[in-house]
C-alpha cells in the first residue's frame, strides 16, 4: 500500500487565495442537487465478506459508484454538501460485492471554477464498514444560469490505514440562482486633450502620483501597480546510513538556507527527517528525529538563526521518496526535508 498517498494531494492545501471576484456562480444562499458518477479505487489490503469468507479486492480502480448529492452555499466562498453512492467492486476470485458511502463535505471556492473539499464518510464495502477522512479538489463551469457540470478528485484515509481514491464528474442544479449583473457603461470619452505631464497615461487632474517612472505600470490613479511574487526555498540534506551527522558537501545548500532565513526573517523552518526502510520503526523514529534536530542545531551554532524560528519532527520510515527497493533508493530517503515561501509585493514593469 502506498503510505504517501494522502501527502501527494496534500497539495491542496498549498493553492494560495487569489482574491477573485466572484460571480453568478457562487452566490450565496443558493441549494442545489445533482447526480454524481466514477471510478473508484480501493486499497489492496480492503477486504469483504462473501459467503462468509473473507475476500480481497483487486486494487487500483477496480469499482465504479454513482448517487447524488445535495449541497448549500452560504457565503461566496464556502459552502457544504451531503452524498450519498452505491458502490459495486470486483473482488478477486469471486464475483463482485455490493456497498454504498455516505458522507458530508465542507467546500471552499479558490475561484469560480476551482474548489476543494474536506469531510468524512462512511464507506461499506462487502459488508465491512470503514469510517474515513476525504480530501478532494473539482473544476466547474456553468452551463446556463440554473446549471452547472463538473470533475473532481479526491482521496480518502481511514483510521485503519485503507487509502482509497475516486474520480468522478456529475451535474448540479442549483434552486434560485440569480442572473450575473449587466456589465457597467464605459465612460464617456474626454472632450479635450488633458495634460500628462509624467507621461503615464493618466491625465495630471486624476493623477495622485506625479513623476513615476515609465518603466512601471500604473493604476487609474497614476500609480504604481504591483503583484504578489512567491519565493520558494527547499533544503534537501542525504544521510548516510545509520548517520545524523550532516556530510561535508551538503553545507553550502545548509548556508544558503541559513541566508534564506536571514534575509526573510518573517519565515520559520519546520525541519522533517525521514529514514530508510532498514531496522525497526522505532529505530528510525528517534534516528529521523536526531538527524532533523543536527540541522536545526547547526543553523542555530553555525549560521546564528534564532532557536524559536526552528522547529524539527521525525517520521521514521513512514514518508519513504521513493520506494525502498534499491540501494540507491534507500539512500534517497535517508534524509531530512524542508521548504518555505514567502510572497512580497514588486512593482510591475511595463511590456518592452
Amino acid at each position: 500500500m502506498n503510505r504517501i498517498a494522502a501527502v501527494s494531494l496534500a497539495v491542496l492545501a498549498g493553492l494560495s487565495f487569489t482574491g477573485s471576484v466572484y460571480a453568478q456562480s457562487t452566490n450565496e444562499g443558493e441549494w442545489y442537487v445533482g447526480p454524481r458518477l466514477g471510478p473508484f479505487g480501493t486499497d489492496s489490503d480492503r477486504v469483504a465478506i462473501d459467503n462468509n469468507q473473507l475476500r480481497t479486492f483487486d486494487g487500483g480502480f477496480d469499482s465504479a459508484f454513482y448517487g447524488l448529492e445535495a449541497g448549500f452555499q452560504f457565503t461566496p466562498e464556502w459552502g457544504y454538501r451531503v452524498y450519498y453512492d452505491y458502490l459495486r467492486g470486483d473482488l478477486e476470485n469471486a464475483d463482485s460485492a455490493d456497498g454504498r458511502v455516505f458522507g458530508v463535505d465542507v467546500l471552499y471556492n479558490f475561484t469560480n471554477n476551482l474548489y476543494g473539499s474536506l469531510g468524512i464518510n462512511n464507506t461499506e464495502l462487502g459488508d465491512v464498514s470503514n469510517q474515513f477522512l476525504r480530501v478532494g479538489a473539482g473544476y466547474r463551469e456553468q452551463l446556463n444560469n440554473n446549471w452547472d457540470v463538473f470533475v473532481e478528485g479526491g482521496v480518502q484515509q481511514s483510521d485503519g490505514d485503507l487509502t482509497e481514491f475516486l474520480l468522478m464528474t456529475g451535474v448540479r442544479y442549483y434552486f434560485g440562482r440569480t442572473a450575473a449583473p449587466a456589465p457597467a457603461p464605459a465612460p464617456a470619452p474626454q472632450q479635450a486633450a488633458p495634460v500628462d505631464s509624467d507621461g503615464d497615461g493618466v491625465i495630471d487632474a486624476n493623477d495622485l502620483c506625479p513623476n513615476t517612472q515609465p518603466t512601471y505600470k500604473v493604476d487609474e490613479t497614476g500609480c504604481v501597480m504591483y503583484r504578489n511574487e512567491t519565493i520558494t526555498h527547499e533544503l534537501m540534506i542525504n544521510f548516510a546510513f545509520d548517520s545524523a551527522k550532516i556530510p561535508t558537501n551538503e553545507v553550502v545548500e545548509l548556508k544558503e538556507t541559513a541566508d534564506f532565513l536571514k534575509e526573510y526573517p518573517q519565515l520559520d523552518i519546520r525541519i522533517e527527517g525521514h529514514t530508510d526502510n532498514i531496522g525497526t520503526v522505532e529505530y528510525n523514529q528517534g534516528l529521523s528525529e536526531r538527524r532533523a534536530k543536527s540541522v536545526g542545531e547547526s543553523l542555530v551554532k553555525d549560521y546564528g538563526i534564532e532557536q524559536e524560528r526552528i522547529s524539527t519532527i521525525g517520521y521514521s520510515e513512514n514518508r519513504p521518496l521513493v520506494p525502498n527497493t534499491s540501494k540507491e533508493n534507500r539512500a534517497m530517503n535517508r534524509r531530512i526535508e524542508a521548504k518555505m515561501s514567502v510572497t512580497k509585493e514588486v512593482p510591475v514593469k511595463e511590456d518592452n
